[in-house]
């Protein structure tokens, strides 16, 4: 079978829960299966659970003899922004470079984190982004296990971002991910992202929606500047009521949806 044809299988991972959707491919997409499940962690963020969970999955009838695009939850996931340094030459130098800056804002607790940096022109700045190596060595072991092709794996702002890239303007304004347990943010930049924040936030959804707020007014140099687009769960757009006013909540259009939109939406309606 052509891989253009070929079914794909969305993942989601995150301490706490694991979502998966599985699309037929075609002119237009069908969606075959859907799937979402409570993990439970011995520890805080560890990611053994949701491993073993999709592990299990995997080796179902359902959900064999596809292609996988995985999504990790920014709680796994640390960002920066790198400069354009014209005296480094080689990806090896900017990508050492960018686990410099990484390591003086995290610690040494992301040292030994796998690093990539994103696509840029010359002279623009990148987006570095680590993920606990263990964490993808284990990703790796279930998908050589199950005999399943890693098509993608993406951090949940890079692949949030992307599927509502044709939302958002082209730059002066925020765009924000909710997650479980954290809040990601990327200011959108002429040139693209141009400051990027990630904090854990809690339960209390009326608070971190003052969070929320408090990202306008970082952006609101002019007015045409100070719009916040979020992608949250649908319980927090409910919470949110009439004090959420002055954010864009990001709704999906009638278009169809690609495997990692159809995954997002079934994250955002689960948790």
């Amino acid at each position: 079978m052509s891989p253009l044809w070929r079914d794909e299988i969305g993942v989601h991972l995150s301490p706490r829960r694991l979502c998966m959707v599985r699309l037929k491919r075609g002119v237009k997409p069908t969606l075959l299966a859907e799937h979402e499940e409570e993990c439970k962690p011995a520890q805080a963020n560890e990611w053994t659970a949701a491993l073993q969970a999709l592990d299990t999955l995997l080796a179902q009838p359902v959900w064999r003899g596809a292609l996988l695009r995985v999504v990790i939850a920014d709680s796994w996931a640390r960002y920066a922004i790198v400069p354009w340094v014209s005296e480094l030459s080689s990806t090896d130098e900017r990508v050492g470079h960018a686990r410099q800056l990484l390591a003086s804002t995290y610690g040494d607790a992301v040292s030994d984190w796998e690093v990539r940096l994103s696509e840029a022109p010359p002279e623009s700045p990148r987006v570095a982004c680590t993920i606990p190596v263990a964490l993808l060595e284990g990703l790796r072991a279930v998908c050589a296990r199950q005999d399943v092709k890693l098509a993608s794996l993406q951090p949940q702002l890079v692949a949030a971002y992307d599927g509502w890239r044709h939302r958002l303007p082209a730059a002066g304004a925020w765009f924000v991910t909710v997650d479980e347990g954290t809040l990601a943010a990327a200011r959108i930049g002429r040139t693209g992202w141009d400051r990027v924040y990630s904090v854990r936030i809690g339960s209390d959804w009326a608070r971190e929606l003052k969070r929320l707020q408090t990202f306008g007014r970082l952006a609101s140099a002019s007015p045409d500047e100070g719009q916040v687009f979020v992608d949250a769960p649908q319980a927090w757009r409910e919470v949110a009521g009439a004090a959420g006013q002055d954010l864009q909540w990001l709704e999906e259009d009638s278009a169809p949806m690609t495997t990692l939109q159809r995954l997002a939406r079934a994250r955002r309606l689960a948790a």
